[in-house]
């Protein structure tokens, strides 16, 4: 699969992870919070018949604990974010991805997806690696088998296939104007009368940065944007501006606007903005199907289980970097 679509896909995951998708709204509003009953030993949560048991999860811990420690040091657990430990922060960011990761591949049978053969064989040949990598020690912390980490890129592979093909017959044409990246000098005002001041000395001649830099309630002068990211008004008057034209004074909202145009159309990087917009036609597609899943889904979650899990009991040496491997093998 593209490794564009793989990214896209955990930035979508990512997104859903920060709006609260499983804990606090979406899956969780129809999540049953359980003990024991309902879930056996080492099942973590269940989301329709798809299951995450507790060593897939601890595969994530790992891989967690390895980047965030390796930067900030093991005493940054405890740390206060937001009114919620970071630990307990990030744990629950795992539980999040895992459970967007694992009502995807529910969608699997609906839109017809299953790994191929030689998709399958590399699943295996990478668990295989990451699994041969670990000492005795780590996988007895996680109480990992073989098939723990077999399932987790299973699961990996087929998400990223589902979302191809929901997303396949997006429409992929836009047009120059459509995507057009411009980039303006700027001069913020707040006064009708102060703009009107300094537009009289532009007219007259005076050189629009050095006028900014006397005038403008802003530092920054010059702007690379494209279509829906301003005030309307201030976006019409930019996009009708031709290389070198100085605007009227623009009223918004947030002020009194005087723009110069330096560029009206950046092709480079109106070419990297189409790939952008066709992205988000994806993104939004998705997002629409996703949806629908989790208000449709019933879980269960095991929060004594994922209770007893702190990242400070291990102390040992960190394994293989879990998505690293599958890159290797599953990226192309």
């Amino acid at each position: 699969m593209a490794k564009g679509i793989r990214k896209k896909l955990a930035v979508l995951l990512a997104a859903a992870v920060m709006a609260g998708s499983f804990s606090g709204c979406g899956l969780m509003e129809n999540t049953e919070i359980v003990f024991t009953t309902g879930l056996s030993g080492e099942q973590l949560f269940k989301i329709g018949k798809s299951v995450c048991t507790l060593p897939e999860a601890m595969i994530y811990v790992m891989d967690y604990q390895r980047q965030y420690e390796g930067v900030y040091g093991v005493e940054m657990w405890e740390h206060d974010f937001g009114g919620i430990t970071f630990e307990n922060y990030v744990k629950d960011t795992i539980v999040d991805q895992l459970a967007s990761m694992k009502a995807i591949t529910l969608l699997a049978g609906d839109y017809e997806v299953s790994l191929s053969s030689d998709e399958e064989e590399k699943v295996s040949q990478a668990a295989e690696d990451y699994y041969g990598a670990l000492t005795e020690e780590q996988i007895e912390y996680m109480d990992l088998e073989l098939k723990d980490v077999e399932s987790l890129y299973r699961d990996h592979a087929l998400s990223g296939k589902v979302y191809e093909e929901i997303t396949k017959d997006v429409n992929t044409e836009v047009s120059d104007d459509e995507a057009r990246i411009i980039t303006v000098q700027q001069i913020r005002l707040d006064s009708a009368e102060t703009a009107q001041s300094v537009k009289e000395q532009l007219d007259e001649g005076r050189d629009f940065a050095a006028v900014a830099s006397s005038y403008s309630l802003d530092s920054q002068v010059t702007y690379t944007f494209g279509r829906g990211e301003h005030d309307a008004a201030y976006e019409e008057a930019a996009f009708a501006l031709e290389n070198d034209q100085v605007s009227d004074v623009i009223e918004t909202e947030d002020g009194y606007y005087i723009l110069k145009c330096v560029n009206n159309f950046d092709q480079e990087a109106t070419e990297d903005n189409k790939v952008t917009m066709v992205e988000k036609r994806r993104d939004e597609l998705f997002e629409s199907v996703y949806e629908k899943l989790v208000a449709d889904t019933p879980s269960q979650f095991n929060s004594r289980l994922w209770e007893k899990v702190h990242f400070a009991d291990w102390t040992g040496e960190m394994p293989p970097d879990f998505l690293a491997i599958y890159e290797e093998y599953l990226g192309a």
